[in-house]
């Protein structure tokens, strides 16, 4: 991927899908779908940042800007 698509890709896309289960963890009711969740979450970021060609820390520090 270039750099435009990479930016394109990761603001409107990766960055907007793991808010949005960080969001479900919080409003979780019991630890089976909270545990669900953060599974999710971590399973989700692995991918984004292999496809983007990050470092899963690096693109998890950029979410939380």
């Amino acid at each position: 991927m270039d750099r435009k698509k990479k930016h394109h890709y990761y603001k409107y896309i990766v960055k907007r899908h793991l808010n949005d289960i960080k969001a479900h963890i919080g409003l979780s009711k019991n630890d089976m779908e909270r545990s669900y969740y953060r599974t999710r979450y971590a399973a989700q970021l692995s991918i984004y940042a292999e496809a983007l060609g990050v470092q899963e820390r690096i693109l998890e520090r950029f979410i939380q800007k």
